[in-house]
């Protein structure tokens, strides 16, 4: 019901206009019939960064004052619910590893902070609920269904692949040599975010050549769960680092850390080769072979 991408018959315009009313209405379905909190926060910010990759891709159509007014909507929407969606992660992370018994705490201190983190978790929950923002979500989605109507598409093209793909495309390898230079987790968060914008582009057009990126997407869509995963930990250092002494002690915080730090090391020794195969070549030649796949399949 709501397909992430753009069918070999259908104009560009029409594509897209389709792909993201979808998505507007796939938001408030979401909000209107919850399956519980966290997967729903989880599929609408998915959502969210659905949307912002097509607008991604038409940049250059739509204008900078558009694109950059509709981004900056989009993107504070999901900041909204951002928070929400951490706590879980974190917990739901936490507690995977301690029943794996990974971590190297003591089981009195593991309830401790994991009642704290729960309570602080109900705090954003409440809210969320008292500002009334999935209501407020839904509404702008609402709106947004009226709004993508007068977005100007009547000139869509071959020209908007070849420019939102080589923007997507040069952002990755731009933030990949950056990262390389300097591995902090500034730089590996920017990546991971490049990295799902194309990956979201992939799906978009992936009906002219279904074999081709199906596997490209796949890789693609490894090197972001990794960077997802890496993500995650450095937020529960973080996390855990903020907290008092009276929730978890300096010993068990060193402890943690030195556990984190090193599942992070195994996941950049997957990463980094991983990468390096799905951004080997330079961004003409890739936008070039894109755009050639999008043009066979209007023939």
């Amino acid at each position: 019901m709501y397909r992430y991408a753009i069918d070999n018959e259908e104009e560009l315009k029409e594509g897209l206009t389709r792909v993201l009313i979808e998505q507007y209405a796939f938001i408030i379905d979401q909000i209107t019939i919850p399956l519980n909190i966290d997967s729903t926060v989880h599929q609408i910010r998915k959502a969210l960064k659905r949307i912002r990759a097509v607008l991604r891709l038409v940049r250059w159509d739509i204008g900078e004052e558009l694109y950059q007014s509709e981004n900056m909507r989009y993107r504070d929407l999901a900041r909204q619910i951002s928070k929400l969606r951490d706590y879980h992660v974190i917990i739901s992370y936490l507690a995977d590893i301690f029943e794996a018994e990974e971590l190297q705490i003591p089981e009195s201190q593991f309830i401790q902070l994991m009642s704290h983190l729960n309570g602080e978790k109900e705090i954003e929950l409440k809210r969320l609920v008292n500002e009334q923002t999935l209501e407020t979500l839904k509404d702008q989605m609402e709106l947004a269904i009226k709004d993508v109507q007068s977005y100007p598409f009547d000139f869509l093209g071959p020209h908007t692949i070849r420019q939102g793909v080589t923007n997507a495309y040069s952002q990755c390898l731009n933030k990949m040599t950056k990262t390389q230079l300097k591995l902090g987790d500034q730089p590996l968060h920017e990546l991971r975010k490049r990295v799902k914008y194309l990956l979201n582009q992939m799906n978009l057009i992936r009906e002219v050549w279904p074999d081709f990126f199906t596997t490209y997407s796949t890789s693609l869509k490894r090197a972001s769960d990794l960077l997802g995963d890496d993500h995650n930990r450095a937020e529960a250092i973080n996390a855990i680092n903020e907290l008092p002494s009276r929730i978890i002690s300096n010993e068990d915080k060193t402890s943690l850390t030195a556990d984190f730090t090193q599942e992070r090391e195994h996941i950049h020794r997957e990463l980094w080769p991983l990468l390096g195969k799905l951004f080997t070549e330079d961004t003409k030649s890739f936008v070039k072979r894109i755009t050639s796949y999008w043009l066979i399949s209007r023939e």
